[in-house]
């Protein structure tokens, strides 16, 4: 655990702290932000609000809890809004402490959540993003491992990417379990963990596009890798080099 401070709304934390026994504060806190928290329809709000006299208060989080809340400032800026943990804080309380008055209490789920990293083809995490936003992404993963995965043939799940990219990934102890049962099962070797997650995401992203993911991840590589190239060399340039692979004979001579 890691002592961490926030600026926070005039008695906004002696709110919270009111409703919450002083020995969860900082456990409902956490779970709700790794469990609870959407993010708003409009971003712009995060940043909103008369900021004076704004009072530094602590909690107690652990790393998914930092790491959470560091990736939905991320997500904020991407789109173009304001935010810094501060201001993110100051929204995650206010719709927790309006739980909080609603439902007289809201019990911390007694849940296992392992952030992990996984390693995918280039291109995936663009692709998946087109069909699961950022913020839903680790609860649509978990959900169809724990409801719906079935793993594919060997032969696809030994298919090891070449180029690869990096996406972290937090689910459930129980998801996680039940791959690594998938893994004793086939018992093959390659068939990892990180090779069942990759099938995962594929399965999802084919499931919610109704197209073969591997079409949709290599028309995003090629889209991004000609845009670099008329970036770099011009679009009459491009233009000339798709003309020569479009009309390319195999069979000419002149080849």
């Amino acid at each position: 655990m890691k002592q961490v401070s926030f600026s926070l709304l005039p008695r906004q934390a002696g709110t919270y702290k009111s409703l919450v026994d002083s020995s969860m504060q900082s456990k409902i806190l956490r779970n709700y932000i790794l469990h609870e928290y959407q993010l708003p329809e409009q971003l712009s709000i995060i940043n909103e609000g008369d900021k004076k006299g704004l009072k530094l208060e602590k909690f107690l989080f652990d790393e998914p809890t930092n790491i959470r809340l560091n990736e939905l400032v991320k997500y904020v800026r991407k789109n173009g809004y304001i935010a810094n943990r501060s201001s993110l804080m100051r929204h995650i309380l206010s719709q927790l402490i309006t739980n909080l008055k609603k439902n007289s209490t809201i019990p911390p789920k007694e849940r296992a959540v392992r952030p992990l990293n996984f390693y995918f083809k280039k291109g995936t995490k663009e692709v998946l993003e087109q069909f699961v936003s950022f913020r839903n992404r680790n609860a649509v993963i978990e959900r169809f491992i724990l409801e719906d995965y079935k793993p594919s043939d060997v032969k696809h799940l030994l298919d090891k990417p070449k180029e690869l990219e990096q996406m972290r990934i937090s689910v459930d102890r129980t998801a996680i379990e039940k791959l690594d049962e998938f893994v004793e099962n086939i018992a093959q070797k390659g068939v990892t963990r990180t090779a069942l997650m990759r099938d995962v995401v594929e399965n999802i992203i084919a499931k919610l596009s109704n197209t073969d993911t591997r079409k949709l991840i290599a028309e995003a590589r090629l889209q991004n890798a000609l845009f670099e190239y008329e970036q770099a060399f011009g679009k009459d340039v491009l233009r000339d080099q798709l003309y020569k692979y479009v009309t390319y004979d195999e069979s000419d001579p002149v080849h």
